[in-house]
């Protein structure tokens, strides 16, 4: 009898490049040693209090453990137009052109799916997020990735898409970038949208990190029309703090939409019940996320002092969400660099290398994750820290 053996296509791909550090983190973790969460972008905080208790009774209604709609139950996502619609005057059809997903990763699976071919070309921009390569590999896609130009942060390579757009099917932009926190500005995001859209190659927008956008443009293609080429997705994990309640969103063209409805069908069926009546009270909760962003940005203000203080990194901007791509000065391999910090100052980072040859020389700090007790003493040890 033959041995069955896993697929080529599987064992081409790497395990998550963070696996290492993090069994380290809770290796430290066991044996006592303090370690500050600087690594994963987990929120401080859980999701709002008044959502949690106005959805407890109902958490004992048969209906709220059963499947729902494929694409989302109807009342959270009118909820969610009326959000987008009145604060990013963005203007949906909540029942053709908006679904509630599994959490973004799902929503950007279907939305893969949804616009390629197998063998298609898939453009990112280098340091990427790297579970999106993950699933571009998945699908049997050819990824293209476009290192960004960096300066005192992280800029649009213009020249390069522009040479590379006309041959790809796909362009993933995340905006408020992970790991980089770079932002765009309206110009660039109209530039992104106008070139792509003339080549017949779509625009896939993570925006997973919108609700913590400092020094960028709110502006997104939508605002003005509905450009059938652009379909964009985000998740509740960081804006409401509901990471483990997996739920997301992505919206676009019904066309589209319907062709990614069929890729969650199969893959989840539907998103969570729990999580969708969750997001419904929590957004009724005006001004909760807009508190949230502030400690977001003093976390940012306060790791910025301390990078620049340390020894051996230098700060890169970070005009949104909840990283920076620190430079490592002396160019030592950012997986040795990161260990440095774990083992002798307790500070968990991600090795730049993870996201890409673009990323090495670099860790990838979170300061988006540090509870208020953990922020002061987290910030003193990486301000003297010495790497590299």
């Amino acid at each position: 009898m033959k041995r069955a053996v896993p697929s080529e296509r599987m064992k081409r791909i790497d395990m998550p490049p963070i696996a290492e550090i993090m069994d380290r983190v809770r290796s430290l973790g066991a044996e006592g040693a303090t370690v500050y969460p600087m690594a994963q972008a987990v929120p401080w905080y859980a999701p709002p209090r008044e959502a949690l208790q106005a959805l407890a009774d109902r958490l004992f209604e048969v209906s709220t453990s059963g499947y729902g709609p494929d694409p989302g139950l109807p009342g959270p996502r009118k909820a969610l137009a009326a959000d987008f619609r009145r604060r990013r005057g963005i203007d949906l059809d909540s029942m053709g052109e908006l679904h509630l997903t599994c959490g973004a990763s799902q929503a950007f699976l279907g939305a893969l799916m949804a616009c390629t071919d197998p063998g298609d070309s898939v453009i990112v921009l280098e340091p990427y997020y790297f579970d999106h390569v993950f699933a571009i590999r998945f699908g049997a896609l050819e990824t293209v990735s476009i290192p960004m130009r960096e300066t005192g942060g992280w800029e649009l390579p213009e020249e390069e898409l522009a040479e590379a757009i006309p041959g790809a099917s796909a362009l993933v932009l995340v905006n408020p970038g992970n790991p980089t926190g770079c932002v765009l500005d309206e110009r660039q995001l109209r530039w992104l949208t106008e070139a792509t859209g003339e080549d017949a190659c779509h625009l896939i927008i993570d925006e997973t990190y919108e609700r913590f956008n400092f020094d960028g443009s709110p502006w997104h293609p939508w605002c003005e029309g509905r450009p059938s080429h652009v379909i964009t997705f985000g998740s509740f994990s960081k804006s409401f703090g509901m990471a483990g309640w997996r739920l997301g969103y992505m919206f676009g063209q019904s066309g589209l939409m319907e062709q990614a409805l069929k890729v969650q069908d199969s893959v989840v069926i539907c998103p969570p019940t729990p999580a969708q009546l969750l997001l419904e009270q929590a957004l009724e909760l005006e001004g909760w996320v807009e508190e949230r962003a502030r400690g977001v940005l003093r976390r940012r203000e306060l790791c910025r002092e301390a990078v620049e203080t340390c020894s051996g990194l230098s700060w890169r901007s970070a005009g949104g969400g909840f990283f920076t791509l620190a430079s490592v000065d002396s160019g030592a391999p950012s997986k040795e660099v990161c260990l440095q910090l774990l083992d002798r100052w307790g500070i968990a980072t991600i090795p730049g290398a993870a996201f890409g040859p673009a990323g090495e020389g670099h860790v990838r700090i979170s300061f988006g994750c540090l509870s208020n007790d953990q922020l002061e003493p987290a910030m003193e040890a990486l301000a003297h820290a010495e790497v590299g």
